[in-house]
């Protein structure tokens, strides 16, 4: 990047996109139809739903780039829309090599299906107005590519029953979202609140509108979701919570303290009886998805654990800011999910700093 661009960036936060990398996108976006007309005769529902959550993929972010994929000069567009149809388009290589080999053989995949949009990138708050415009373009392809296959659905309403529920949401969300956009565009002075309730309308129906896309063409993968749990754009995500490890939230810190201090017997004790007696909710795996997430980023590093088992980690966070469980944390606060104890619920807990414990507490404690 050229310092004149870089410093575009940090005043307008605007980024300019290296023309290489657009033309990358588009060649991405051309194997998806190319993927989409090699298999279409072939009779693996699961294979055609990897390609409907590629075709998907690709319309999104090809609808949030808008006209910065036109022209032979790339157009600035917001850094969180940028930094968000690049996830998308990122996804489409993992993707699509799943569908060939599910088509090949049955099961063969490892891509978990539904695949889903994952976690929403970050941005300003408010998001500027440029990115929910293209949100806004990014849930109105979408319904426009499900219409008709939803309506041909309806005449097999019982087996299709799921996908239509969530169409039905889906666009009553994105017509959410154009009320409130509509009043923005319109020059009209709307509180920050409005401006991230569109934000979240849009997001839901794109969450929801990808699995329609591949619950059309296998529905039993909607049959077997959590309920409710589309509303949460990380439900559906493999995480920590899915092994049978004992250990499995609990930090590396936490592991190496109890190793030194000969509680390793009374540990596996008491983390055996926790995890006998938790009750996993959405709200467990919205976090450790989060995190998982935000990790990747760099956005929050591990600062410590928490006293009480599970001894899950503690996090500080690196980035201006970010979002957990509807928190919004600033740059050098920490926070945790404290599991509860007995298969009660457990509590998010965030500030500016947690003061160490002497050791570490036990069921029996």
């Amino acid at each position: 990047m050229g310092l004149m661009d870089w410093l575009r960036e940090g005043i307008t936060g605007q980024k300019i996109c290296p023309i290489e990398h657009l033309e990358a996108y588009k060649r991405l976006g051309e194997q998806v139809y190319a993927l989409h007309a090699e298999l279409a005769g072939s009779g693996s529902p699961r294979a055609q739903a990897y390609v409907q959550a590629a075709r998907s993929l690709r319309t999104m972010a090809d609808a949030l780039i808008g006209d910065a994929l036109d022209g032979d000069e790339p157009k600035p567009v917001p850094i969180v829309t940028h930094d968000q149809a690049d996830a998308w388009y990122g996804a489409l290589p993992d993707i699509m090599v799943a569908a060939r080999q599910e088509a090949a053989f049955a099961h063969s995949a490892r891509t978990p299906l539904p695949v889903t949009l994952g976690g929403q990138i970050e941005g300003p708050k408010p998001c500027p107005e440029a990115h929910l415009a293209g949100l806004r373009r990014a849930a109105g392809d979408m319904e426009e590519l499900l219409r008709l296959d939803v309506d041909l659905a309806r005449n097999e309403g019982e087996r299709f029953k799921e996908a239509i529920l969530l169409f039905e949401e889906a666009r009553t969300r994105r017509q959410a979202g154009d009320s409130i956009v509509g009043t923005i565009s319109n020059g009209r002075r709307v509180s920050p609140e409005s401006h991230e309730e569109a934000e979240e309308q849009y997001w839901i129906a794109l969450s929801n509108f990808i699995l329609i896309a591949q619950g059309l063409k296998d529905p039993e993968l909607l049959k077997r979701l959590p309920a409710r749990a589309n509303r949460s754009h990380s439900a559906f995500k493999t995480c920590k919570l899915d092994s049978d490890d004992i250990w499995k939230v609990t930090s590396e810190l936490a592991i190496r303290d109890i190793n030194r201090s000969g509680e390793r017997a009374q540990a596996i004790e008491d983390l055996t009886e926790h995890w006998e007696l938790f009750v996993e909710t959405p709200v467990e795996r919205e976090y450790e998805t989060t995190v998982e997430e935000l990790l990747a980023q760099g956005m929050i590093k591990e600062d410590s654990y928490w006293y009480c088992c599970p001894f899950p980690s503690v996090y500080r966070v690196n980035a201006p800011y970010v979002r957990v469980l509807g928190h919004q944390i600033p740059r050098g606060h920490v926070f945790v999910f404290e599991y509860g104890d007995d298969g009660e619920p457990g509590r998010f807990i965030t500030q500016k700093s947690f003061q160490p414990a002497d050791e570490r507490k036990y069921c029996e404690d």
